[in-house]
């Protein structure tokens, strides 16, 4: 935990980079063009906001998301309602409120370091002013639900989306503070539940230990049943199969998620009556699990709250 305090921006730079990448791959309908647009410009504008406002606590893992939300966001409207907008305008449209936040951040630099450098979670009371922002922009974009019934050239289209990115881009230039106080909020929570994930790390990665232990005998008895019987005891894909250790494996995990997909299913009753005792083991696994955890992290909790009260 300490080491991620210590370079929280390149965590939060390669962060970046990974999510707006794995999003550019997952969304090819908006062309190639736009992949490089998203990834190379929007993590340089990221970095050059880990360079400005050095020192924030995980307020670059905060941006990060922030950005790939926006992103996703983003691509959902200009596929839904902008699907005629042209390649290039949906570029410029992207990048406007980015830069725009980018320019205000600038001009506001000294403001706003105060801001990001903060250690503590805004005042309760300036919760409406931080969220007022978002009003317009929802406006805007439930607005443009109507552009595909009443607009069908091109031309007229990429107009009208760049001056609905444009009047976003106007919003975000005016609640830069508010953006930034919200994206410094979201850091510290973050933060904070990286601290605590952090905590249960030994009680979890036991809890894993015996739901693996679990996972793996179970999948030995399935396929030691099928193994030694002359019929096979597990139909799969409709048709009775000889599963491989591989597949008792995945019928294993799958049973005592309690997913059940169905793909592979028990043949025979006594098959059935060994799957039927996993699912119990397992729900019970869970209940003891999840309690010692709690109990765990309560613990420790407690005594972190002796040790500041002696000194």
């Amino acid at each position: 935990m300490a080491e991620l305090r210590r370079h929280p921006r390149w965590i939060g730079f390669f962060f970046t980079v990974f999510l707006l990448g794995l999003i550019s791959l997952a969304t090819g309908e908006v062309g190639k063009s736009f992949f490089i647009v998203m990834v190379f410009v929007v993590s340089g504008v990221a970095a050059s906001f880990y360079f400005i406002f050095p020192g924030g606590s995980f307020f670059a893992i905060s941006l990060a998301n922030f950005l790939a939300v926006y992103a996703c966001i983003f691509i959902f409207f200009v596929t839904t309602n902008f699907f005629m907008v042209r390649p290039w305008a949906v570029q410029v449209g992207f990048l406007l409120p980015i830069a725009a936040f980018q320019g205000s951040a600038i001009l506001r630099r000294e403001s706003l370091r105060y801001i990001v450098q903060s250690r503590s979670l805004r005042d309760e009371r300036h919760l409406g002013r931080t969220f007022v922002w978002l009003v317009p922009i929802g406006v805007l974009g439930a607005a443009t639900f109507l552009v595909p019934d009443y607009i069908g050239d091109p031309a007229l289209a990429d107009g009208v989306f760049l001056v609905a990115m444009g009047a976003i881009a106007v919003v975000v230039v005016f609640a830069s503070r508010d953006v930034a106080t919200f994206l410094l909020d979201s850091g510290l929570l973050f933060e904070e539940f990286f601290q605590r994930a952090a905590q249960l790390l030994v009680p979890a990665f036991a809890f894993l230990t015996f739901y693996s232990m679990l996972v793996i005998v179970f999948a030995c008895i399935y396929r030691i049943a099928d193994r030694f019987t002359e019929m096979p005891q597990f139909m799969v894909n409709a048709v009775p199969e000889t599963i491989s250790f591989s597949q008792a494996l995945y019928f294993s995990v799958i049973t005592v998620s309690t997913v059940g997909y169905g793909d592979v299913v028990p043949r025979s009753d006594p098959v059935r009556v060994i799957v039927a005792i996993q699912i119990v083991l397992g729900v019970l696994l869970l209940l003891f699990g999840f309690t010692e955890i709690f109990a765990y992290a309560r613990e420790r909790l407690r005594e972190r709250q002796r040790d500041v009260g002696g000194r």
